[in-house]
């Protein structure tokens, strides 16, 4: 088991790592075109499974090519993770869309009526 304290720095410096990786290397044009945002990175208590968070901007059909890009790119991540970080265990990625902002916007439109 890793410390709180230990998850949440790791977690960030693994949402850092991807957030550049997705914007500066990745090849694939699904995701040069679509912009996914990192929101968030959720580590498991012994770290070898990330849930990652990511925003997409637009209609559920790029959502989900985003994330069938994201999870067709995920070896590619992983080793950007692995040469990057400095742990023994690189975690396992899993993607999950972040609808939060979406959720947002529709209550303060919602709210503006």
């Amino acid at each position: 088991m890793t410390s709180e304290r230990t998850r949440k720095r790791l977690s960030a410096e693994v949402q850092r790592i991807l957030a550049e990786v997705l914007e500066f290397q990745v090849k694939d044009p699904v995701l040069k075109e679509a912009f996914p945002t990192v929101v968030d990175v959720e580590l498991s208590p012994d770290v070898r499974r990330a849930v990652v968070y990511v925003y997409v901007p637009g209609g559920g059909g790029q959502r989900q090519a985003v994330l069938s890009a994201l999870e067709h790119d995920k070896g590619f991540l992983r080793t950007q993770l692995a040469r990057r970080m400095h742990v023994r265990r690189v975690p396992e990625l899993v993607f999950k869309l972040d609808e939060t902002l979406d959720r947002a916007l529709g209550l303060e439109r919602l709210f503006g009526k």
